[in-house]
C-alpha cells in the first residue's frame, strides 16, 4: 500500500514539474536549468568529499565553472587541480596516525613533548626520546599512552629532522 502512495506522490510531482517546464519560456528554462545544474553539482561535490572521493569531485567544478560562464575550470586548471589534490591525499596517507589538519600542531606537540628546540639535530632527538620513554615506559611501571606519544614525537621528528 505504501508503495503504490508513494509512487503515485511521485508520478505527481515529475507530472506538475513537466507541466511547469512545458508552459514556461526559453530564457526562464534557462536560468532554472543552469540553477539546478550548479545545485545538483554541489550536492555532488559535498556527497564525494564526505565520502572520501576527492578526485572524482573535480568535474563537477567544471560543470560549475561552465554554467556561470568562467573560465576558471578550464582543461589546463583541472590537470592543476588533480594534481594538487593528489599530492595532498598522498602526504596525508603517508601518515596513518595523524590527521591532515594537526600536522602543525602535532610537531609542535613533539617539540614540546620531547623538550627540545626546533634546530635540534637528530642525534639530540634520539637522545632526548631514550631519556622520556626510560620514565614513561610500561615496564618500568609507566603510562601507557604516555609512552606512545613520546613515540608519536620522535617518529614526526625524525621525518622532518632527516
Amino acid at each position: 500500500m505504501n508503495i503504490i502512495i508513494l509512487s503515485l506522490l511521485v508520478f505527481i510531482i515529475l507530472y506538475g514539474m513537466l507541466w511547469l517546464i512545458s508552459n514556461m519560456d526559453k530564457k526562464t528554462f534557462t536560468g532554472m536549468f543552469k540553477f539546478g545544474l550548479i545545485i545538483s553539482s554541489i550536492a555532488a561535490i559535498i556527497l564525494l568529499i564526505l565520502a572520501g572521493r576527492y578526485l572524482l569531485s573535480i568535474p563537477f567544478f567544471a560543470v560549475i565553472g561552465t554554467a556561470v560562464k568562467r573560465s576558471l575550470f578550464n582543461f589546463v586548471n583541472l590537470i592543476y587541480l588533480y594534481r594538487l589534490i593528489s599530492v595532498i591525499l598522498k602526504i596525508a596517507r603517508s601518515r596513518p596516525n595523524s590527521t591532515f589538519g594537526s600536522s602543525f600542531t602535532e610537531v609542535n606537540e613533539a617539540y614540546k613533548i620531547l623538550e627540545l628546540p626546533r634546530n635540534c639535530t637528530r642525534q639530540e632527538i634520539i637522545k632526548a626520546h631514550k631519556k622520556k620513554i626510560k620514565k614513561a615506559h610500561p615496564d618500568k611501571s609507566g603510562n601507557n599512552e604516555l609512552a606512545s606519544k613520546i613515540n608519536r614525537a620522535r617518529d614526526v621528528l625524525l621525518q622532518i629532522h632527516k
